[in-house]
């Protein structure tokens, strides 16, 4: 653990300079100093470590994650990426999110050598003078180098693992990775309360449907067909999510769509997720690009209606009326949007758009 050595675009640091950080040691490098608490608070022999969920779905809210868990988590990553004492990884998420505090306890246990830059976009801070062998990234992130960075993305593929978290992968984006990544790249599935990913599938270069459980979780479905998940991240107990999904077998599933997002429209279940895929097939089709959610809006008729939200404050109500009638035309009975909404987004401190904070800052 003592081979664990942190680097950021202002300076480099030991765990021995980590552990003796204050507010003095340097007042500039704000990403150092939010690392050390992570690595001061691990060293402290602390049982047990408060997390927050992304509040994606919901408020977020604090949980108390237990250190053999965590334990558990960093293990079966390293092992899964067979990442090795002094490996080179960058951390370009929040270190605010799971995702971005585990990549720091992952390279504690592992004893890697962690690059960690500001979460934007356009991963301005990375240092292309380093072989990294690993790096976690957020769809629009990738997205965004993908599509407008050709020397960032040449340098993408010197890694040799990328793994996308988050939010669900669109199909410009599956096209984008097709097309210019030449590295593997990889989605997980997972959450706070499972101490980041659990389970993953290849996007490139195999183009895997199911997911696949990391070694020693369980899974099983219970009568709605939502996911409950057991391991050592669960401290052997199971637990439940509002995720549907589509039991393979004792080690794979097909992600559907989170139960709670689920609308009821005049006694019609319509599931959000797998509506959201075939509307970006669509905009794909007519080279609409704009961050876009479904929801289901209170409606007198039909209990809830369809509503399209999209972030693209100079779409005409003529263009929305044609989007409309194509969506009708293309999308199953029942299932096209009532109307279209183009609004400002909220989105959670892990880039995910808050659909229920977003409906409501537009007043709907």
């Amino acid at each position: 653990m003592s081979a664990f050595y942190l680097h950021t675009p202002v300076a480099s640091y030991s765990l021995e300079n980590l552990l003796k950080w204050n507010a003095h040691t340097s007042p500039a490098d704000t990403l150092a100093a939010e690392v050390a608490a992570l690595v001061k608070n691990w060293h402290s022999g602390n049982e047990w470590f408060d997390f927050k969920t992304s509040g994606s779905t919901g408020q977020p809210k604090a949980i108390a994650i237990h250190r053999s868990q965590i334990e558990a988590s960093a293990s079966a990553t390293l092992k899964f990426f067979q990442l090795h004492n002094g490996d080179a990884v960058l951390c370009p998420l929040s270190l605010s999110v799971v995702g971005g505090q585990m990549m720091v306890y992952r390279s504690l246990i592992g004893s890697l050598e962690l690059y960690v830059i500001p979460a934007d976009k356009t991963l301005s801070k990375m240092n292309m003078d380093t072989s990294y062998v690993f790096m976690p990234i957020a769809a629009v992130q990738l997205f965004e180098i993908l599509k407008h960075d050709p020397e960032k993305t040449a340098f993408l593929n010197t890694l040799k693992n990328i793994l996308i978290g988050g939010s669900s992968i669109t199909a410009e984006l599956q096209q984008e990775i097709r097309a210019k990544l030449t590295c593997q790249v990889w989605h997980s599935y997972g959450m706070t309360e499972t101490v980041s990913h659990i389970a993953m599938k290849q996007v490139y270069p195999i183009e895997e449907q199911a997911y696949t459980v990391l070694d020693s979780i369980e899974i099983r479905v219970n009568e709605r067909q939502c996911l409950s998940i057991k391991g050592a991240v669960t401290q052997n107990d199971w637990l439940q999510t509002n995720d549907i999904v589509e039991q393979i077998n004792d080690r794979q599933f097909n992600f559907i769509g989170r139960a709670d997002f689920t609308i009821n429209s005049g006694g019609i279940k319509i599931q959000v997720e797998p509506l959201e895929k075939l509307i970006e097939t669509i905009f794909h089709q007519t080279q609409l690009s704009a961050p876009f959610f479904i929801a289901g809006v209170a409606d007198e008729a039909l209990g809830e209606k369809v509503v399209l939200f999209i972030e693209a404050a100079l779409l005409t109500e003529t263009t929305k009326t044609q989007l409309l009638q194509i969506l009708k035309e293309q999308l199953p009975r029942y299932h096209a949007p009532k109307e279209i909404q183009a609004i400002a987004f909220v989105y959670t401190s892990s880039g995910k758009i808050n659909r229920k904070e977003s409906i409501k800052k537009a007043g709907l």
